[in-house]
């Protein structure tokens, strides 16, 4: 067998903690989607989401009950839910119901 050099296992360290994470939460808003995505889409979001280094993808309603949204997002692990801790009340004054809210993480 033969010994990796550590500067090797330094690079695949950092490959592995900065791998980033897609992440699907869908949740149910007491707003319009029109009302609700402009707060989404607003400079003060973009700001929010940079700060967790967020790359959001995708986001959208349900056509079956536009009251149901999701949004897709790739972050570094862990950032998705740091930044929901952090922005909390934020959130919440935007009426996303967090009783409702689903998360899966892909790779």
């Amino acid at each position: 067998m033969f010994d990796i050099p550590f500067n090797i296992k330094k690079i695949a360290y950092s490959l592995i903690m900065s791998r980033k994470i897609t992440t699907v939460i869908s949740f149910k808003i007491e707003s319009t989607f029109e009302e609700w995505v402009k707060i989404f889409d607003s400079k003060e979001a973009d700001l929010r989401h940079s700060e967790f280094d967020i790359k959001p993808l995708f986001r959208g309603f349900s056509k079956d009950d536009p009251k149901k949204v999701i949004c897709i997002h790739q972050a570094p692990e862990g950032n998705i839910q740091k930044f929901v801790q952090a922005n909390s009340e934020w959130i919440k004054s935007h009426k996303v119901d967090f009783s409702s809210m689903e998360e899966s993480s892909w790779i």
